[in-house]
């Protein structure tokens, strides 16, 4: 089984930035939206490398330290420590650093996807459910840390399933067009018997059946489920293209395809055949800094896309390209490839969303309230961490 944890790279500092919207005629372009506090949580006495804000219901808070596989279940009302075990090693449901964010079922089960040893499903004490293997041996990328969820529990036939991006690299055959006209991207795993399948081929007119490849994080899809109105959507990272399916109970059917105007966002042409290898995360030499949609949140008003850029001084990232810059240059890229995050309504216009300061930089969504972390004061070792949640408003 091979693993490729990219550390170096990835782990560039990033943050929420305000992004101002393209100028338009129009009032409604003037639109702005802004994320409000309207409660909190404090958890105390904490000394972990890596303490992310997991998930939650109406009685907890879920907490994992990703470096040490270690779990931490909080009380929501009052921030008093309940349960905290350690998966590693050889003991039975034992997980990695390689693990996505984890996520609950509506019963409170605490559900952990590892790209290496598959995926697990526990009570809030630790106490082991049910396990399956991977999906198919992968490699698997490690990159910034973030409350952004990548998976998603759905119900097919009255069973629950995870649904997650396909991370596998190894091509059986050569990496071509051949490869991703026939690629699936999506999967589901059922919870309860480990049973796979590959499910959601790139949609008719998608790029990346243009007959060209493109590094691998470029297709991997960020999605969210509405199994009450029975859709998903679904945008592949480098692609400004929403597309919506018909969900179908995991037989996903394309209804649709809008094209979202991202400010700044720079798409890449892709390379021809034998250029590029299937596990190639970006080209170093000609694209160091690519453009990404990092997640697709829906809303009760439309979503929240979080982006990157490419640098705005082509200058100074051509010296970055050509290992010139200075500190002070390699500084200016970061400030300018911040994550960005903005508001795409139903009828598809683009609008500023201004973030509070978040630690991780990132959000997710519970029962229609946004959760983020309070960044800690910087050089100063946090044993504290205060999780808000609330919902947006037009200015």
């Amino acid at each position: 089984m091979k693993f490729l944890w990219i550390i170096p790279f990835l782990l560039l500092g990033i943050s929420c930035t305000n992004p101002q919207n393209e100028s338009s005629d129009s009032q409604d372009s003037q639109k702005g939206y802004f994320l409000e506090a309207q409660d909190s949580t404090v958890v105390h006495d904490i000394i972990a490398s890596t303490f992310i804000y997991q998930d939650g219901d109406e009685e907890h808070l879920v907490f994992k330290d990703a470096a040490a596989s270690t779990v931490y279940v909080f009380e929501r009302d009052g921030g008093k420590l309940i349960n905290q075990w350690t998966k590693t090693g050889d003991v039975p449901g034992a997980f990695s650093m390689a693990s996505k964010n984890l996520i609950l079922t509506d019963e409170g089960e605490i559900v952990v996807l590892d790209m290496m040893s598959g995926l697990r499903v526990f009570e809030k004490d630790g106490e082991l459910l049910n396990s399956a293997p991977p999906v198919a041996n992968q490699w698997s990328f490690g990159g910034a840390f973030n409350l952004f969820q990548e998976n998603q529990i759905v119900t097919i036939q009255g069973e629950k399933h995870l649904l997650y991006s396909l991370d596998k690299l190894e091509a059986e055959r050569e990496y071509s067009t051949d490869y991703l006209q026939n690629r699936k991207n999506l999967v589901l795993t059922n919870l309860k018997t480990g049973e796979h399948q590959l499910i959601l081929p790139f949609p008719e007119g998608s790029k990346f059946l243009s007959g060209k490849v493109y590094p691998f994080e470029d297709f991997r899809p960020r999605f969210s489920v509405d199994e009450s109105e029975n859709k998903l959507y679904l945008i592949f990272q480098n692609e400004p293209v929403l597309y919506t399916y018909f969900w179908n109970e995991g037989q996903p059917n394309l209804e649709s395809s809008q094209r979202i105007d991202l400010p700044g966002f720079e798409e890449n042409e892709g390379w021809e055949p034998g250029a590029i290898s299937m596990a190639q995360v970006t080209d170093q030499a000609n694209e160091p800094f690519p453009a990404r949609i990092q997640a697709l949140v829906q809303i009760e008003d439309g979503f929240m896309i979080s982006f990157s850029t490419q640098p705005v001084d082509k200058t100074i990232y051509q010296l970055y390209k050509e290992k010139q810059a200075t500190k002070e240059q390699f500084a200016q890229l970061l400030e300018e490839t911040k994550r960005k995050t903005v508001l795409l309504d139903k009828s598809g216009q683009v609008f500023p969303l201004e973030l509070p300061e978040m630690y991780y930089e990132s959000f997710q969504l519970i029962d229609g309230k946004i959760h983020w972390m309070k960044k800690p004061e910087s050089g100063v070792e946090a044993e504290e961490f205060t999780v808000y949640w609330g919902e947006l408003r037009a200015h």
